[in-house]
């Protein structure tokens, strides 16, 4: 999938990344998801490295931007 088909995904809830971004095993990775304010609607995106508790703003490069292997975490 496509950037706007990633995020639009995130949005509505779901965790995605890009293939080529690190595994730390086959549970746990680095992600990107939507973060749901007071009011549980989705305002911001975050970037999520499993087994840290830091979470930082998503950013994307512009590999990311034009890349086509997005894909929704299960």
């Amino acid at each position: 999938m496509d950037i706007v088909e990633a995020v639009r995904s995130a949005f509505e809830g779901k965790r995605i990344r890009r293939k080529e971004w690190f595994f730390i095993d086959s549970e746990r990775c680095v992600y990107i998801y939507g973060y749901r304010g007071i009011d549980d609607k989705i305002t911001y995106l975050l970037e999520h490295t499993e087994g840290s508790k830091e979470e930082r703003s998503a950013s994307f490069s512009g590999a990311d931007v034009l890349a086509k292997d997005w894909e929704v975490v299960l």
